[in-house]
């Protein structure tokens, strides 16, 4: 419909490009280190292990479980691999999949309709995954101008059988003229008909497949600043113990909230990451910052009235002190949790706070 109307659609915003720019920053202030993404080498086979593991948490692409199954099975070592898992993992090729992976791994004969057809699908195994591999191969068997194997592959990438009809007879006569038998030209092209029901463009998929390896090479040599970043961009408060429990599997250690250490977002110590205040439910952007702001100016808190003291009412409330302590970031001030429960519920009275051992950390993911 927008093509009809000639307009262009366009996708300028994808959040993983903000996780890699927030990562790089995190290695640059923990290495003093400043990494170039784009010229990473591509055959990193530190990354490639990764994958094959499954380790694919917060990898773009790569994340979802039936993902994390094929790329076990698959064990890729090249960056093609990546390209044809991203094009393949989707409900028309995924039957296909299977087919990849025995082939590449030689437990199934690598076959081909006719030899002028294989230096094109000789890279994927004799699976046709690519609209560019059916472009190349109507010019080399069928014949068709490199204009007319275009206009067949947006055919294809719009479903549009009734375009695709009118190359057949150019693609049977083509075959003819090269020598190809009209069995295996109307095989090939009956298997053409069923694939412009998914046919992806292999520019696409390569795309989608290096903003994945970039994510999976940031992950395999710098995971401390990866998982920091990934939290640091969760939308959902509630997912950020899923993250948490990542970074154990990990052997990342991250450090609970402190009200006297946290940033907004988590930052990287050493081979931990600080818990990040922005990640507390019900802290509001304007408690945060003034909570920081005036730590920075006034220094560390010394108790909760000192805490509420410095603060105004209007930003940071009794719902914004509630989650703070029971997220364990007041846990260093002086007092236990439940004296600085009994502070917000009598609304400071004439109670006093002993300084006392603080009480071990519940739960702090919020």
């Amino acid at each position: 419909m927008l093509d009809e109307l000639k307009m262009l659609k366009m996708d300028i915003w994808l959040k993983t490009l903000t996780l890699i720019k927030k990562c790089v920053e995190l290695i640059a202030q923990s290495h003093n280190i400043d990494i170039d993404i784009e010229t990473v080498p591509l055959d990193d086979q530190k990354v490639f292990a990764m994958l094959s593991r499954g380790e694919t948490d917060g990898v773009f692409q790569f994340e979802s479980d039936g993902m994390r199954k094929y790329l076990i099975e698959l064990r890729p070592n090249m960056f093609e691999d990546l390209i044809a898992m991203v094009a393949l993992y989707r409900p028309g090729p995924m039957q296909f999949i299977d087919r990849y992976i025995a082939r590449k791994h030689g437990k199934e004969k690598v076959t081909y309709d006719h030899p002028l057809v294989e230096n094109t699908l000789k890279s994927t195994y004799g699976v046709t995954i690519y609209q560019e591999q059916v472009m190349q191969i109507s010019r080399e068997l069928g014949g068709l101008t490199g204009g007319e194997a275009d206009t067949l592959r947006k055919a294809m990438g719009k479903k549009n059988v009734d375009l695709m009809m009118k190359f057949q007879e150019k693609i049977l006569a083509g075959g003819a003229k090269n020598g190809v038998p009209p069995t295996v030209i109307d095989k090939i092209w009956q298997d053409w008909l069923k694939f412009a029901e998914y046919a992806f463009n292999k520019s696409h998929a390569t795309c989608y497949a290096l903003v994945a390896y970039h994510t999976a090479w940031l992950k395999a040599h710098y995971p401390v600043e990866f998982m920091a970043a990934l939290l640091t961009l969760e939308d959902d408060p509630s997912d950020i113990p899923i993250q948490i429990e990542v970074c154990k599997n990990m052997g990342i250690n991250i450090i609970p909230p402190n009200i006297n250490r946290s940033e907004a977002e988590f930052s990287v110590h050493g081979k931990e990451v600080l818990f990040g205040l922005r990640a507390i439910k019900n802290l509001g952007e304007a408690a945060m910052r003034a909570i920081i702001e005036d730590r920075m100016e006034n220094g560390a808190y010394a108790n909760i009235f000192n805490f509420c003291s410095r603060l105004d009412s209007s930003s940071v409330n009794k719902t914004v002190l509630e989650s703070l302590i029971a997220s364990g970031a007041m846990d260093e001030l002086e007092g236990s949790r439940a004296q600085k429960w009994a502070v917000i519920e009598q609304g400071f009275g004439l109670l006093v706070l002993r300084t006392e051992r603080p009480q071990k950390r519940a739960n702090f993911a919020l």
